[in-house]
């Protein structure tokens, strides 16, 4: 079954533990997350040499199963992290 899924490209805020994020504010809304689905890392600049151009650290990238409440039906995220500037962003919602 394929998943339909829309852009956000918007900043977020993120509380993490060791396993990756908890919690995460979008629209002044706080989602709980209940499970991390996938983990990936991804070069900033991966279409350049890496011998000629270090990338420096990797954007990291969870998809989470998430909810905004108990009443609230629980949703697919993408969530990604800046080493650069450490500001986390929400890329996509999954229908």
């Amino acid at each position: 079954m394929s998943r339909s899924y829309r852009r956000a490209d918007a900043a977020i805020h993120v509380r993490c533990s060791t396993g990756g994020p908890e919690q995460f504010l979008w629209r002044n809304r706080l989602y709980r997350v209940n499970q991390v689905l996938q983990q990936w890392e991804r070069s900033a600049v991966w279409w350049k040499d890496v011998r000629t151009t270090p990338t420096g650290r990797d954007h990291q990238t969870w998809r989470v199963e998430a909810s905004a409440g108990r009443c609230d039906a629980e949703g697919v995220y993408e969530l990604s992290l800046d080493p650069a500037s450490g500001q986390w962003y929400l890329l996509r919602t999954f229908d």
